[in-house]
């Protein structure tokens, strides 16, 4: 009945004399899983036809001449079909709903990626005036409702090329003589309201998607990189976890609530390295009293952080290092150069707070769970694979190795300990990869089961 791959069907079932299994037929498609296909144009006398790109897609789409959207013979296009056939034979009927051009830019390339896998490149009509329709300007009422920290000194870290800031940290020292760090982010649900347009158009993306010189945001650009996106000098709706830290480093208060924030300052992940590995003494021997501010905000930042990581692999968690590759493109964005991306302290900073942050919220969800469910979805990582854990074991054991698996506490020191050796002997470079394919991959479940 026309159904294809991912599609929600309706199905009649039965099982043939002298069968054991059953077989079925689809008698109606309930849901397209895709509607958008991208393919070449190709003109006719009375109509035109889409060929899909994608091979498994085993028909062409008529196009009559309305609804070209002055395609013309040859363009890369995206159609969307609106007329399905009711049986066999004939072809499914659409409407051109962009044209992208003459095929082979890396342009056009990206984009064929992005709507090959399901995503739409425009957001709705509906979502972009709900969007256009957002005040930039805080409220009173709004702002009361809130706890005040804009002049509590904020700063983001991000990489140069980021468009958009969603989380920041903040640093005050308290009256008690304790330190008090905030984890921030831009509070999405305050614009986007259950039920709304821009709800739908959240659901429907799930995701804001990367491409290696391009990002597809799940929400309209005023969102994304305007009212919730923490730039320097505005006022910002924010969600925060926040935690007080005595001497030593250790939390000794968290509390969660919806703030106002105004970041102080933006750094590059580049610029907040600089002043990690930066002589104190020196820079503020220099006279700049600003840049001395920030570097010992910093480093005191880092320290803490540093101390976070330590804990976190003293209790088990697992050091997986790994290389990430990343491109150079010249201006038409095609690739001139691969390098490894290093991650320095600056890196890591920023993701040991973060991980504070939601680990902290897990666990307080978790708490409240526990006399009363609360639905709430858990980041978990299921057990290793037992037998491939036992073939890693085998091929570490060939360089000297010996791993413990006997729990998963042994498991995890035992991994840490490769990625340390890794780094030390060259040859053992190419375990670490093979240690990660071990683990399961992580899951948003409401079970939680833990990591």
């Amino acid at each position: 009945s026309g159904a294809m791959n991912g599609d929600t069907v309706r199905i009649r079932v039965w099982t043939p004399r002298g069968r054991n299994k059953p077989e079925g037929e689809v008698e109606e498609v309930i849901d397209r899983k895709v509607e958008f296909f991208l393919g070449s144009y190709r003109d006719g006398r009375k109509y035109g036809v889409v060929i899909p790109d994608r091979i498994e897609y085993e028909f062409d789409v008529a196009v009559l001449p309305e609804n070209t959207n002055e395609a013309k013979d040859g363009d890369k296009v995206v159609v969307k079909v609106t007329e399905w056939p009711q049986r066999a034979g004939q072809n499914p009927r659409g409407v051109i709903t962009q044209v992208l051009g003459a095929t082979g830019s890396t342009d056009i390339e990206m984009k064929g990626i992005l709507i090959n896998q399901g995503f739409e490149l425009n957001h709705s009509m509906e979502a972009m005036e709900e969007a256009e329709a957002i005040s930039e300007t805080i409220s009173p009422q709004e702002a009361h409702r809130r706890l005040d920290l804009r002049d509590v000194l904020t700063f983001t870290i991000d990489p140069y090329d980021a468009k958009d800031f969603d989380d920041a940290i903040s640093y005050r020292k308290l009256d008690n003589g304790r330190l008090e760090i905030g984890v921030h982010i831009a509070d999405v649900s305050h614009y986007v309201r259950p039920g709304s347009a821009l709800d739908d158009e959240a659901a429907k993306s799930t995701t804001s998607v990367y491409l290696v010189d391009r990002v597809l945001p799940m929400l309209p650009e005023k969102l994304s990189n305007g009212v919730c996106s923490l730039r320097p000098n505005e006022d910002k709706c924010t969600f925060s976890a926040m935690f007080e830290f005595d001497e030593k480093s250790i939390i000794r208060k968290t509390y969660f609530t919806k703030t106002l924030t105004h970041s102080d300052r933006r750094f590059t992940y580049e610029e907040a390295q600089e002043l990690i590995e930066a002589d104190l003494k020196s820079v503020k021997s220099s006279g700049d009293a600003e840049e001395a501010k920030w570097t010992e905000i910093i480093q005191h930042v880092n320290q803490i952080a540093m101390k976070l990581r330590a804990r976190r692999f003293k209790s088990g968690a697992i050091d997986f290092d790994s290389d990430e590759v990343r491109f150079k493109l010249d201006e038409n964005g095609a690739p001139v150069d691969a390098y490894v991306k290093e991650r320095k302290d600056s890196n890591m900073l920023v993701e040991d707070f973060m991980l504070l942050a939601n680990r902290s919220v897990a666990e307080f969800i978790s708490a409240k769970g526990q006399k009363l469910e609360i639905p709430f979805p858990y980041r978990v990582h299921d057990e290793p694979d037992a037998d491939k854990m036992g073939n890693l074991a085998t091929f570490a054991a060939q360089f000297g190795i010996d791993l413990d698996l006997s729990s998963p506490k042994a498991i995890a020191k035992s991994y840490n300990r490769l990625t340390k050796l890794a780094k030390e002997r060259e040859e053992l470079a190419v375990l670490s990869p093979l240690a990660i394919r071990t683990m399961a991959k992580a899951e948003y479940t409401t079970e939680n089961i833990g990591h």
